[in-house]
């Protein structure tokens, strides 16, 4: 699995990790052995970076993710979780990171994110204040934040006197560009890496139609892939892009992990683009 540098932390990462949004609580004990199977066999193929959160699944997705670190050697695996908004007071951020580390059944969090960002100003300041707190602490190794605009970015950065932000997730793929036209250069510029996630989108672009889909069916051919590989090669084709697809078929799993081989030239990367 290739890697690439982590910001100007010194360490790398897989530029394919493993999303988690969409596992459910409240199933049975066959559905959650597959989720685990199949982070399990993404880890196998290199993905060892898995991403996951407190809201997803009311924190079903963590102690999935918690039961399955014990298979492994915890410094081989890096795992990112996420704070939801409605945790934003003081003592609630750190109330709840703590019961991610216990759903997670580790001692620590390798990237820990703002899930939403807040349109005040002053309540940014304060979530950095806290993040940078349990960095201190030794419970999160790395900060990084998720959907936020350039500008919130920057505030958050300004306001972190210890460590830096590391990485924005943005919901980018082949249909969304937005981030990749807009905000990736400046990304680009500061070292930060832009985590793209659905980069699927949530269909898989099974029923995808049009000029796109007539590009992607060219470029699949070209390369002997299918289209989701092309469509998840094309983000992390880019500079300091890294993706999470999810994927709970061993199939899917393999097919995401052979995507990171795809090499793009630049031509193919632009005719892509909308």
């Amino acid at each position: 699995m290739r890697k690439i540098k982590l910001g100007k932390t010194g360490e790398t990462i897989p530029v394919l990790g493993q999303g988690t949004w969409g596992i459910k609580r409240g199933r049975n004990k066959k559905y959650y052995k597959n989720c685990k199977d199949s982070l399990i066999r993404g880890i196998e193929l290199g993905m060892t970076h898995i991403d996951t959160a407190e809201f997803y699944g009311f924190g079903t997705s963590e102690r999935v993710i918690g039961e399955l670190i014990k298979e492994f050697d915890r410094d081989d695996l890096f795992i990112t979780s996420k704070i939801f908004p409605i945790h934003f007071g003081y003592k609630a951020m750190l109330k709840v990171c703590e019961k991610s580390l216990k759903r997670l059944d580790t001692n620590y969090i390798d990237l820990y994110l703002v899930h939403f960002p807040s349109f005040l100003f002053s309540k940014i300041r304060k979530h950095m204040r806290v993040m940078e707190q349990l960095f201190s602490e030794g419970k999160i190794r790395y900060i990084g934040v998720s959907n936020y605009s350039v500008e919130q970015f920057k505030l958050g950065q300004e306001n972190l006197k210890k460590t830096e932000l590391i990485t924005n997730q943005l919901h980018a793929n082949i249909l969304n560009q937005k981030h990749i036209h807009n905000s990736l250069p400046y990304y680009q510029e500061e070292g930060v890496v832009l985590t793209a996630y659905s980069p699927l989108s949530h269909r898989g672009y099974a029923n995808l139609k049009g000029d796109t889909r007539l590009k992607l069916d060219k470029l699949a051919e070209t390369h002997n892939a299918s289209i989701q590989q092309i469509a998840i090669a094309w983000l992390i084709n880019h500079e300091n892009v890294i993706a999470i697809p999810k994927a709970f078929q061993l199939k899917h799993i393999e097919e995401n992990a052979a995507s990171a081989e795809i090499e793009l030239k630049d031509i193919e990367i632009k005719s892509l683009y909308s």
